[in-house]
């Protein structure tokens, strides 16, 4: 069966992760819509594609943020995610709570929101050693991250059945091209016995699951944690 092309409006397209998902999904047939802060980051390859549109903006621009909403997506897909060790508040937090209303008012809207091992979920009936520990990593020396992670889950966890959302949460991250990402990924819940609560994801790998679930929702209103198989 042909998958459906959708319209995506992503969130982090500059980074590493988003570059390699934007890679991904245009190689799928998607068309994106970026929402940046300094396009000039985004690579030429992207950036030209005629499936490629772009919103500048920052995270407080509420003007850009509604014109970001109502660009006629389908999906939005958020990779923003803070820095360790800075001391910025949580703007990436705040950019979501004033961007939901908004998507609210486009009911076929898809959520997927990405948060950190550092996010307890309801579903999760156990913590593993190794999700302890990089919850207190991200604690102790992760400056803010800790709260904008955890304000990223929350806040659209706080959605409940207003709309179809997914918070995938994952572990450290490796990989930094959409051609290392040979290999199968693993969602379940924290602690869940059928699954071995990796300590690894190759981004590559992450971007190709979130374009499955689109297509095949298993995950809707839970917050699966994904690793390398």
């Amino acid at each position: 069966m042909l998958s459906t092309k959708h319209h995506i409006l992503l969130l982090g397209g500059t980074g590493i992760c988003g570059t390699i998902f934007t890679r991904a999904a245009l190689e799928a047939g998607h068309t994106l819509t970026l929402y940046v802060r300094t396009p000039s980051k985004i690579p030429s390859d992207i950036s030209s594609n005629p499936n490629i549109y772009i919103i500048q903006g920052e995270f407080g621009d509420e003007e850009g943020l509604k014109k970001a909403a109502a660009c006629g997506a389908t999906i939005f897909v958020s990779l923003a995610g803070p820095t360790l060790g800075e001391k910025k508040g949580t703007p990436i937090t705040q950019a979501l709570k004033t961007l939901y209303p908004y998507l609210l008012t486009h009911t076929h809207t898809r959520i997927l929101a990405l948060s950190t091992a550092s996010y307890s979920a309801p579903e999760d009936s156990r913590s593993l050693k190794w999700w302890v520990a990089i919850n207190m990593y991200v604690r102790v020396i992760g400056g803010d991250a800790y709260d904008e992670v955890r304000g990223i889950a929350q806040a659209t966890v706080d959605l409940g059945e207003k709309i179809k959302w997914t918070v995938f949460r994952v572990p450290l991250l490796s990989g930094k091209t959409l051609g290392e990402s040979e290999g199968e990924v693993e969602a379940c819940y924290v602690g869940d016995k059928k699954g071995r609560d990796g300590l690894w994801l190759d981004r590559g790998r992450l971007a190709k699951w979130i374009l499955d679930e689109v297509e095949e929702g298993k995950w809707i209103g839970t917050c699966p944690i994904v690793s390398n198989a």
